[in-house]
C-alpha cells in the first residue's frame, strides 16, 4: 500500500512545483529540516516536511543570506522549488531544489505597508512626533535584548553619567527577533507605560544591535507599533540600521541609526542643559552685580546732588537735600539693617512682609547686621521665643 502510494505521488505530481509557507521549525544537521506550516481559510494548519539536502545546502543557503541578510530560521514565510517524495519508512516530504528570497522579503514588506496604513486609519502613525523634545534627560526606561552588542555601546556612553546621579535609565528586557518577539516587546512596552505613572518618563529608547532585513521584520508587530506611536513621553529609537524600515522607526518622536547615536543625543542634550544652566547663573550674576554698581552711582549721584545745591540755596533748602541725601544712603541691605530693622524669612527661605503670612510654630530666621536668630512662632497673640 505505502509503496502504491508513492507511485500515484510520483505519477501525479511529476518534477518540482513552487511551494509557500511558513517555517515553523529548524533542525539543523548536516542537511537542514524544515517544519513548513499553512494556516487554511477555516483555522486549519496544513504542516509538512521539507528537507535542504547538503549537496545544496551551501548554495541555498548563501543566495537567501544575500538577498535578506538573514539565515533561514522559524517564524519566516518562504517560497522554495520543490519536489514532493514519499519513503515508506519516512513519510512524505519537500526535497528543497530552489529558494525565492524576494517572497520572504515582500511578505516583510507587506506586513509593513499594512501597520503603517492601521496606524494612519486609526489617526496615531504621527501622535508621538507631537510631543516636544526633551529639554534635559534624567529618567527613562529602554527596551533592548540582554546582552546584546547595541546595549553595551549604549550604556558606555550612559553609565558614568548614572553612576553619578545625573541619569536614572530604567532596562527592560525584551526578545526582538522570533515567534516569541512581538509578545515580549509588547510586554516591555506596557512596563515602561506603568512605569510612566507617579514619576514620569522622559523618554522611551528603544536599542538593538543591527540585524538583517528578515531580522528587523519581527519588530513590524501592529500592537507593539501602536503603544510606541500612543506612548505618553518621546520615544527614540536606535534599531542598529540605516536603509530599512520599521514600524517602531515611522512612530518614532526620533529615529537615529544605531545605540550609540542615541546614546550621544542623550548625552549631549544633558551636556547642552549643564552649559545653559551655568549661562544661565552667569547673566544672572552679572545682572546682579550690575543692579549694585547702579544703586551705589545713584546714591553718588544724589550726594554730588545735594552738596551742589546746598553751596546754592538757603539753609532750610539744604536740610532738605541732606534728608534726600540720607534716604539715598540708606537703601542698601546692609545698612538697612545697621539702623535697627531685621530681615524676616520664613522656614523655607523666603522674606515675609506681613504677619498674616507667618503660620503658627513655623520656624522663623531674623537676620540682624550682626547676625542671625532663629525663633518659632506660636499661636496668636502670643509672644515669639527664641528657638
Amino acid at each position: 500500500m505505502l509503496l502504491y502510494v508513492g507511485q500515484v505521488i510520483t505519477r501525479g505530481l511529476p518534477g518540482a512545483v513552487w511551494v509557500r509557507g511558513e517555517i515553523a521549525a529548524v533542525t539543523d544537521r548536516r542537511h537542514l529540516y524544515l517544519d513548513l506550516v499553512q494556516a487554511g481559510a477555516e483555522g486549519e494548519v496544513a504542516k509538512c516536511r521539507a528537507t535542504v539536502w547538503a549537496r545544496e545546502r551551501t548554495l541555498l543557503e548563501g543566495k537567501f543570506r544575500r538577498a535578506t541578510g538573514g539565515a533561514l530560521i522559524a517564524g519566516l514565510k518562504v517560497l522554495l522549488f520543490a519536489e514532493a517524495t514519499f519513503h515508506e519508512q519516512y513519510g512524505f516530504a519537500l526535497n528543497v531544489l530552489d529558494i525565492a528570497p524576494e517572497f520572504t522579503l515582500g511578505d516583510a514588506a507587506l506586513r509593513l505597508t499594512e501597520g503603517r496604513e492601521t496606524l494612519v486609519r486609526e489617526g496615531v502613525y504621527g501622535l508621538n512626533r507631537l510631543l516636544p523634545a526633551p529639554a534635559d534627560y534624567c529618567r527613562f526606561a529602554v527596551i533592548s535584548p540582554e546582552a546584546a552588542a547595541g546595549l553595551g555601546d549604549f550604556r558606555r556612553e550612559i553609565d558614568p553619567l548614572e553612576r553619578a546621579g545625573v541619569l536614572r535609565p530604567v532596562y527592560l528586557e525584551a526578545t526582538f527577533q522570533g515567534p516569541g518577539a512581538a509578545a515580549s516587546l509588547r510586554r516591555a512596552a506596557e512596563a515602561a507605560r506603568a512605569l510612566h505613572g507617579a514619576d514620569p518618563l522622559d523618554a522611551l529608547v528603544v536599542i538593538r544591535g543591527g540585524g538583517a532585513a528578515t531580522d528587523l521584520a519581527w519588530l513590524n508587530d501592529l500592537a507593539f507599533a501602536r503603544l510606541l506611536a500612543t506612548f505618553p513621553a518621546p520615544v527614540l529609537t536606535g534599531l542598529g540600521h540605516a536603509r530599512d524600515d520599521t514600524l517602531p522607526d515611522e512612530v518614532a518622536h526620533t529615529r537615529l541609526d544605531t545605540p550609540s547615536k542615541v546614546a550621544a543625543l542623550v548625552v549631549g542634550t544633558v551636556a547642552e542643559a549643564a552649559a545653559q544652566a551655568q549661562e544661565d547663573a552667569r547673566i544672572i550674576r552679572a545682572h546682579a552685580a550690575q543692579i549694585l554698581v547702579n544703586a551705589d552711582a545713584g546714591a553718588q549721584w544724589a550726594l554730588d546732588r545735594a552738596r551742589g545745591a546746598a553751596a546754592r540755596h538757603t539753609e532750610a533748602q539744604a536740610a532738605q537735600v541732606d534728608a534726600l541725601m540720607r534716604q539715598a544712603l540708606g537703601l542698601t541691605p546692609a545698612r538697612t539693617l545697621a539702623r535697627g530693622y531685621a530681615l524676616v524669612r520664613g522656614a523655607g527661605g523666603q522674606p515675609l512682609t506681613r504677619a498674616a503670612q507667618v503660620k503658627a510654630s513655623e520656624r522663623l530666621t531674623l537676620e540682624f547686621a550682626d547676625g542671625t536668630v532663629t525663633v518659632e512662632a506660636l499661636g496668636e497673640k502670643e509672644e515669639m521665643v527664641r528657638g
